[in-house]
């Protein structure tokens, strides 16, 4: 027992050994995501909704699929001795879950504040900036959402249509 205990304590070791270039983007979505869950379920308490575990394990199980997704990126992008390029995928990875982490968190964090108040303002900007809601504005958007609803309440897509 005492063997495979330290076999298995050396291929951790050796994995975050390879993993160590990217150690600290690893660091910053253990924060963010962290982060994110307890803006959340400080919201649901606000808002007094009951506990939920399967949502709470559907979060860790995303915030898994992240951190195994970087972490192969990273690895074949070693082996393939491009390791470089291998960190800026991992880089563009971490910005992208720093946007769609961020923007619930803003909105987490609006169902906590009290409206009117200068904070829920600045917070409101800021979720309206992140979630690109001025764009909503432009006509060619309107126009887009229109044809696109009416497309569903049609109950078909473009792709069900038969050509002959």
């Amino acid at each position: 027992m005492g063997e495979i205990k330290a076999y298995i304590i050396m291929v951790v070791g050796a994995l975050f050994t390879l993993l160590s270039p990217i150690q600290n983007f690893m660091y910053a979505m253990v924060l963010l995501f962290g982060t994110n869950f307890v803006f959340g379920l400080v919201a649901a308490i606000v808002n007094k909704e009951p506990w939920s575990t399967k949502k709470a394990l559907w979060f860790f199980a995303y915030c898994a699929i992240f951190f195994v997704t970087a972490a192969s990126f990273f690895i074949i992008g070693h082996f393939m001795e491009e390791e470089g390029q291998a960190i800026a995928v991992v880089k563009i990875l971490c910005y992208v879950a720093i946007y769609i982490f961020g923007t619930n968190i803003c909105r987490n964090w609006l169902q906590i504040l009290r409206p009117g108040t200068a904070w829920y303002k600045f917070v409101d900007l800021l979720y309206y900036v992140l979630s690109v809601k001025f764009i909503e504005r432009f006509q060619i958007v309107k126009n887009w959402q229109e044809e696109r609803n009416n497309t569903k309440h049609e109950g078909h897509t473009i792709l069900d249509k038969d050509d002959n």
